[in-house]
């Protein structure tokens, strides 16, 4: 190879890694999901044991609560549980069931509230949540609840800067894994603030948030969850 056929390929090489390496670092990452050690940590007289929680759904929308920047928070946590279950961070941390599930310290009656911080705003159109995905525990599933999104945010739940996306005014019971569409809305945090619950202060197991614009592709898991839905138009 000539001296100057060689200066072009270099320049073409290099050039291309620097942009590989630039889409890399631009890319929001998804969140590793360790299956046999969520297992393994688990302690509980529950039959059922950690399942994933989709990155994908059966329409190719990313669930970008499980973007690594994306954070949990809540109105408060039930006491002498952590870390073994029930943790704040197991809001989204991409495993269903009892083991891997946030409860509240705040009593029915009282609004008792869980969020996830996406890191930016995106166009979000789909939001599932349960109590127990597996249904063994049908205790403390959110009955009379709102679904918030905000661009800004305000922790009080009546601010002005959050918009009901679904107001659950029937009062069904959320059990079980269930989704909730709405017309599109560009958000950054998403909250689901509950007042009422079958039993007891209020558990979710997993909170997914849906878009279907995301300039990354997941990698290693797409998983596909099948539950019921609800529409709010």
């Amino acid at each position: 190879m000539s001296k100057k056929l060689l200066i072009i390929f270099l320049t073409i090489v290099v050039g291309f890694t620097f942009a590989s390496i630039s889409m890399a670092v631009g890319e929001p990452g998804f969140k590793k999901q360790d299956i046999d050690k969520a297992t393994k940590e688990c302690k509980d007289d529950s039959p059922c044991v950690p399942e994933l929680a989709p990155t994908k759904d059966e329409e190719g929308n990313f669930n970008i609560a499980l973007l690594e920047v994306a954070k949990p928070n809540a109105d408060s946590l039930i006491a002498g549980w952590c870390p073994q279950r029930h943790c704040t961070e197991y809001l989204n941390d991409g495993f269903y069931n009892n083991c891997r599930s946030w409860i509240s310290a705040t009593a029915p009656g009282n609004e008792a509230w869980a969020e996830i911080d996406l890191g930016d705003t995106y166009p979000i159109k789909k939001v599932g949540f349960g109590s127990d995905h597996c249904e063994n525990y049908k205790d403390r599933a959110a009955k009379d609840f709102k679904i918030l999104v905000a661009k800004d945010y305000d922790a009080d739940s009546n601010a002005a800067s959050w918009k009901v996306v679904y107001d659950n005014k029937k009062g069904d019971q959320t059990s079980k894994t269930t989704y909730f569409e709405f017309s599109e809305t560009v958000a950054r945090y998403v909250r689901i603030s509950v007042m009422n619950t079958s039993g007891s202060e209020i558990r979710i197991d997993e909170i997914e948030i849906y878009s279907g614009t995301l300039a990354v592709t997941p990698k290693d898991k797409l998983t596909t969850c099948w539950g019921k839905i609800k529409k709010s138009y």
